[in-house]
């Protein structure tokens, strides 16, 4: 069985930190979150994964080459114009042998049981299998609509004005199913998806579902995000430090006696303290008197000063944060420099910036 990963967007709505990197290589607790999504396909049963790629295409196959260190044959179909969501798809295998298909959108953080997803789609004799997501109204999300017997009938997108209600988090009962971005294909429908421009959620499933074609949804029970923002990179971040997403690959380093995770060559001044659940890279140095607590990581390389505060940060790498400092909420990228005694909170850099002694930006 074939694993195919989209990983080619833009990742705008996370930049600055993917002016440097595709989003689907933004390190997650220390990893590559694509690792995340490739120990997760190989758990269901893919022994190949071909990552549909276009921008930075080189960095992805660079970190992950011919797939040997993680297990499973590695492909990459480079895309020369965007293809949408379907052409991806259908680019990935183009000239493979057939095989079923699953397929992640390479952006998405989850626990689902994809082994058993693919079970029931073989159960149900099923064409395409959708893994749907339950959420509260009111959302900003098209809604999947399906029979008892879990055949989906219908995709109907968010008016204008349900949008602007979901955006005002005006009050509604009930929940709805989202497409949760994640597929089992048969290929004989991959054949099918046209090699252009094509949205597979607009245009290729309520063509295949108005020719009566077998396309089921099946619930996904467990923990489901889509890390495209900047507060949901956070949000991935704790879940996976905190235990709440349970993936298939543990977080970088060791969990130590007192519950943070450790790399290697790691200095820890002793009278520093770190709360359950933060995390430090490789060869990071700790000085005296720190204090990292909610969730914060450490990247390999960094340096935190005397008496500095982190609380839930994300630091990239070889990061040097000045003596006195007090940091909330704020995902630092690649050799940020941060200089004595300043005050930042919900702040957002990118590699290399610098903020002067005694700044404040809260």
């Amino acid at each position: 069985m074939r694993g195919v990963i989209i990983a080619g967007g833009f990742g705008t709505r996370l930049r600055p930190l993917t002016l440097r990197r595709p989003k689907p290589l933004m390190p997650v607790a220390n990893r590559a979150f694509l690792e995340y999504q490739v120990a997760q396909l190989k758990a269901a049963g893919a022994d190949e994964i071909v990552f549909a790629t276009n921008y930075l295409a080189d960095r992805i196959e660079a970190h992950f080459g011919d797939g040997s260190r993680f297990g499973v044959r590695m492909r990459y179909a480079v895309e020369r114009e965007p293809l949408g969501t379907a052409g991806a798809i259908r680019n990935a295998v183009e000239g493979l042998p057939p095989d079923r298909a699953i397929v992640f959108n390479g952006d998405i953080l989850t626990d689902f049981d994809i082994g058993g997803i693919v079970r029931q789609h073989i159960e149900n004799r099923a064409q395409v299998t959708l893994t749907l997501y339950r959420v509260q109204r009111p959302h900003p999300y098209g809604v999947i609509q399906v029979a008892e017997d879990g055949r989906v009938q219908a995709f109907i997108e968010p008016t204008e004005e349900q949008k602007r209600a979901a955006d005002r988090g005006e009050p509604m009962e009930g929940s709805d199913f989202i497409n949760a971005g994640i597929y089992v294909m048969e290929p004989e429908m991959l054949a099918r998806i046209p090699l252009r421009p094509c949205s597979i959620e607009r245009e290729f499933y309520p063509q295949i579902l108005a020719e009566g074609v077998p396309v089921y949804g099946v619930e996904g029970v467990g923990f489901w995000l889509d890390i495209g923002r900047p507060a949901q990179y956070i949000r991935a971040t704790r879940a996976l430090l905190s235990g709440e997403v349970k993936t298939a690959l543990p977080p970088a380093g060791r969990c130590t006696e007192h519950g943070y995770w450790l790399g290697s060559e790691v200095e820890i001044a002793p009278d520093a303290e770190i709360e359950p659940g933060c995390q430090i890279g490789d060869n990071a140095t700790i000085e005296a008197r720190v204090r990292l607590s909610g969730y914060t990581v450490v990247g390999a390389g960094c340096s935190i000063g005397g008496g500095s505060a982190l609380h839930g940060c994300i630091l990239g790498e070889r990061v040097q944060i000045g003596d006195g400092c007090q940091l909330i909420d704020c995902i630092l990228d690649d050799e940020c420099v941060i200089e004595p005694h300043v005050r930042l909170r919900n702040a957002v850099l990118g590699a290399g910036s610098v903020v002067r002694a005694y700044s404040t930006a809260e």
